[in-house]
């Protein structure tokens, strides 16, 4: 993968592929190593820039708005997430960049350092409001990190796209309820599940959350909204989709309740440090196949 990028004169290669390594590691295979694909294909055609080049369209002592300019997302945030403030309370949005991976990327780090955080975005329209047919919204990614360490990363979809994309590549079924085929029933099918859309969390209540996830998102960081938004599935245009960092340094310090069971993190966590005893990482050879044609 190092080599694929460097070959095309990639600033930031190193952070890229790390990034996606750290996914497959913690089981986000959705958001790991195939997502090079298309990020690979947009920079062959154009319309993923090579080096990081944005603009600031506004900058004030707690805010900063960002045009990406067509950078890859992974490495503008990692840039991003590294600026120093003085503010209790700091926002960032970034509009127009391409892929940014996994936000629990970004809100680990922050809790790390003792900065509490919420970030979330849009993207390429894969949901339906239960009941009909048509894509809408993205899957609508959100990401809480807490210091030290508790980490909450999910969508707002009942499963990710990247997941029936690897359900069809490896040719098995997807579980009933994560999505419907284009008549609008649901299917097992990950070929039509992929024509149909993808279902949201918790019914029409998942549906109205995402939307306005959407809408917040749209409206702070300039992004499109809805099913205008092009992501990074589709590389033969340039990305117009938007992320939303809210930063807080100040807060008072809370015990935490007694829970049975894991914390949101931390099976992530487990298999990475799994894989990482093993020294092995599992990816199917139809995958590497594809990244073979590309490198």
């Amino acid at each position: 993968m190092l080599d694929s990028l460097k070959r095309r004169g990639v600033q930031g290669a190193d952070v890229i592929v790390n990034h996606f390594l750290e996914a497959e590691l913690k089981g986000h295979s959705s958001h790991g190593v195939q997502r090079m694909i298309p990020l690979l294909k947009g920079l062959d055609v154009g319309t993923i820039r090579r080096e990081i080049s944005f603009s600031v369209e506004r900058e004030t002592n707690s805010s900063l708005y960002i045009d990406g300019n067509r950078s890859i997302g992974i490495v503008l945030w990692d840039l991003l997430i590294k600026r120093v403030t003085n503010s209790d309370v700091f926002l960032i949005s970034v509009r127009n960049a391409s892929h940014i991976g996994y936000l629990g990327y970004y809100t680990s780090r922050l809790a790390s350092i003792g900065v509490m955080s919420i970030m979330f975005g849009n993207a390429e329209p894969s949901v339906v409001m239960p009941g009909t047919t048509k894509k809408v919204l993205s899957t609508s990614p959100i990401s809480i990190g807490i210091p030290p360490d508790l980490v909450l990363d999910m969508s707002l979809a009942s499963t990710s796209r990247g997941k029936i994309v690897e359900a069809k590549r490896k040719g098995e079924k997807i579980p009933l309820g994560w999505a419907v085929d284009e008549e609008g029933k649901e299917t097992d099918q990950p070929e039509r599940a992929l024509m149909g859309g993808i279902l949201p969390l918790g019914g029409r209540k998942g549906f109205y959350l995402s939307l306005f996830l959407d809408m917040l998102t749209s409206s702070i960081s300039g992004s499109e909204i809805a099913e205008n938004v092009v992501g990074v599935l589709n590389t033969s245009k340039p990305p117009n989709k938007g992320e939303v960092l809210i930063e807080v340094k100040y807060y008072h310090q809370v015990k935490l309740p007694h829970i049975e069971g894991e914390m949101p993190g931390k099976h992530g966590e487990k298999i990475m440090k799994e894989a990482i005893k093993s020294n092995l990482l599992e990816v199917d050879e139809f995958l590497m196949e594809e990244l073979r044609k590309l490198a």
